[in-house]
């Protein structure tokens, strides 16, 4: 029997998500760059919460950017129910 595939479970292309991944990690990086400049222009706990947010982003944004593919739940194949044998009928029944 032959495999029926749904175009929706087609995935996107690999430029595609390759162009996703490296915007996201773009993005997160110069957010680290804006936490860099804060810290330098700001004091007390607002200039830690900067430093911190710079040291954790790097980490978060190799994460995102290696997650790859995404997974999606819709089935792969669908089975034909008339290639399905039919239930039996009482006459084909098992006699014991």
């Amino acid at each position: 029997m032959s495999e029926v595939h749904a175009i929706t479970s087609a995935g996107r292309s690999h430029t595609a998500q390759l162009h996703d991944r490296s915007r996201n990690y773009l993005i997160m990086m110069g957010i680290r760059v804006a936490a860099f400049v804060a810290a330098f222009l700001t004091d007390g706990w607002v200039r830690w919460a900067c430093v911190a947010a710079a040291v954790v982003l790097p980490l978060i944004a190799v994460i995102f950017a290696n997650s790859g593919a995404e997974r999606r739940s819709v089935p792969t194949s669908y089975i034909d129910d008339r290639a399905l044998p039919s239930e039996p009928t009482p006459t084909e029944a098992d006699p014991r």
